[in-house]
């Protein structure tokens, strides 16, 4: 007979400079973010009769907050903002600033 022992985990509660310094040798690692403006549905005939000048609907409403992705997780939430001549995102929100590292 085989006794097993399982193993205790004890949390660890961390200040905010322990975790940055966990974090130092990573500091500088690029990470790609993708903001998603919208998702949908259609069909492959519907996909094949696209041409310059059709629209697609989103489902998500003017003025929702845009979703900040890394790696297929919603990190942050912000919205659509003009810089000069570009685009930008305003974060708005942090999806969940306690998520462990």
């Amino acid at each position: 007979m085989v006794k097993r022992v399982d193993k205790v985990e004890t949390d660890r509660v961390l200040t905010f400079e322990q975790v940055v310094t966990e974090l130092m040798p990573f500091i500088d690692t690029p990470l790609r973010l993708e903001i998603q403006l919208g998702q949908c549905r259609m069909t492959i005939r519907d996909l094949l009769e696209l041409e310059p000048g059709s629209l697609v609907e989103l489902k998500k409403s003017a003025g929702e907050p845009m979703d900040v992705l890394c790696k297929e997780r919603i990190l942050l939430r912000g919205e659509v903002t003009v810089l000069e001549d570009s685009l930008g995102l305003r974060v708005t929100e942090i999806v969940d600033p306690d998520r462990k590292v």
